[in-house]
Protein backbone atom coordinates (compact mmCIF):
# COMPACT_ATOMS: atom_id res chain seq x y z
CA UNK A 1 0.00 0.00 0.00
CA UNK A 2 1.56 3.62 -1.01
CA UNK A 3 0.18 5.50 2.15
CA UNK A 4 -3.07 5.82 3.65
CA UNK A 5 -5.60 8.43 1.94
CA UNK A 6 -8.81 8.68 3.48
CA UNK A 7 -10.38 7.37 6.52
CA UNK A 8 -11.95 4.47 4.68
CA UNK A 9 -8.25 2.94 3.82
CA UNK A 10 -7.12 3.87 7.41
CA UNK A 11 -10.29 1.48 8.76
CA UNK A 12 -9.37 -1.36 6.01
CA UNK A 13 -6.27 -1.42 7.64
CA UNK A 14 -7.62 -1.65 11.04
CA UNK A 15 -10.05 -4.26 10.23
CA UNK A 16 -7.22 -6.01 8.89
CA UNK A 17 -5.56 -5.52 11.90
CA UNK A 18 -8.02 -6.56 14.35
CA UNK A 19 -8.51 -9.90 12.46
CA UNK A 20 -5.19 -10.86 11.91
CA UNK A 21 -5.17 -10.47 15.98
CA UNK A 22 -8.15 -12.48 16.80
CA UNK A 23 -6.40 -15.29 14.66
CA UNK A 24 -3.29 -14.82 16.03
CA UNK A 25 -4.91 -15.07 19.85
CA UNK A 26 -7.02 -18.02 18.58
CA UNK A 27 -4.05 -19.98 17.25
CA UNK A 28 -1.65 -19.10 20.23
CA UNK A 29 -3.05 -17.69 22.74
CA UNK A 30 -2.12 -13.97 24.21
CA UNK A 31 -3.81 -10.97 24.16
CA UNK A 32 -5.46 -9.31 21.18
CA UNK A 33 -4.38 -5.99 22.90
CA UNK A 34 -0.73 -6.22 23.16
CA UNK A 35 -0.78 -8.25 19.33
CA UNK A 36 -2.50 -4.91 18.18
CA UNK A 37 0.02 -2.43 19.68
CA UNK A 38 3.15 -4.42 18.11
CA UNK A 39 1.21 -4.10 14.23
CA UNK A 40 0.54 -0.21 14.86
CA UNK A 41 4.24 0.33 15.78
CA UNK A 42 5.68 -1.36 13.28
CA UNK A 43 2.92 -0.82 10.82
CA UNK A 44 4.97 1.14 7.56
CA UNK A 45 2.35 4.16 8.01
CA UNK A 46 4.14 4.54 11.56
CA UNK A 47 7.30 3.60 10.60
CA UNK A 48 8.12 5.62 7.50
CA UNK A 49 7.81 9.73 7.90
CA UNK A 50 6.28 10.20 4.76
CA UNK A 51 3.30 7.56 5.24
CA UNK A 52 3.28 8.92 8.67
CA UNK A 53 2.78 12.58 7.78
CA UNK A 54 0.19 11.47 5.08
CA UNK A 55 -1.51 9.73 7.43
CA UNK A 56 -1.95 12.00 9.90
CA UNK A 57 -2.66 14.88 6.72
CA UNK A 58 -5.77 12.68 5.07
CA UNK A 59 -7.25 11.10 8.49
CA UNK A 60 -9.13 12.05 11.63
CA UNK A 61 -6.75 11.99 14.35
CA UNK A 62 -8.54 13.34 16.81
CA UNK A 63 -9.11 10.68 19.28
CA UNK A 64 -5.15 10.11 19.24
CA UNK A 65 -3.92 13.64 19.52
CA UNK A 66 -6.40 13.63 22.59
CA UNK A 67 -4.98 10.34 24.36
CA UNK A 68 -1.06 12.22 23.25
CA UNK A 69 -2.40 15.11 25.07
CA UNK A 70 -4.19 13.14 28.40
CA UNK A 71 -0.98 11.92 28.92
CA UNK A 72 1.71 14.77 28.13
CA UNK A 73 3.65 12.86 25.60
CA UNK A 74 6.32 14.96 24.47
CA UNK A 75 7.66 14.73 20.75
CA UNK A 76 11.77 15.40 19.61
CA UNK A 77 10.84 16.79 16.10
CA UNK A 78 8.09 16.93 14.10
CA UNK A 79 8.89 13.51 12.36
CA UNK A 80 8.29 11.68 15.88
CA UNK A 81 5.62 13.26 16.57
CA UNK A 82 3.95 12.04 12.80
CA UNK A 83 4.95 8.84 13.81
CA UNK A 84 3.67 8.53 16.83
CA UNK A 85 0.15 9.77 16.06
CA UNK A 86 0.09 7.58 12.98
CA UNK A 87 0.84 4.74 15.69
CA UNK A 88 -1.70 5.70 18.06
CA UNK A 89 -4.34 6.64 15.01
CA UNK A 90 -3.90 3.09 13.61
CA UNK A 91 -3.83 1.37 17.03
CA UNK A 92 -7.36 3.33 18.23
CA UNK A 93 -8.58 2.51 14.68
CA UNK A 94 -7.86 -1.16 15.52
CA UNK A 95 -9.19 -1.75 18.57
CA UNK A 96 -12.11 0.15 17.52
CA UNK A 97 -12.22 -2.83 14.47
CA UNK A 98 -11.81 -5.74 17.30
CA UNK A 99 -14.68 -4.24 19.21
CA UNK A 100 -16.80 -4.29 16.49
CA UNK A 101 -16.00 -7.54 15.01
CA UNK A 102 -16.68 -9.36 18.89
CA UNK A 103 -20.40 -7.26 18.81
CA UNK A 104 -21.03 -8.54 15.49
CA UNK A 105 -19.64 -12.24 16.86
CA UNK A 106 -22.03 -11.76 19.57
CA UNK A 107 -25.00 -10.93 17.37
Amino acid sequence: MDYIKNDYELQQLARSIAEEAIEEVKQHGGDHYEFIDQAAASSEHAIYTYKAIMLCANCCTDDAEEMLDDNSYRFDSFAHHASILAEVTIQNAALQALYEIQAEAVA
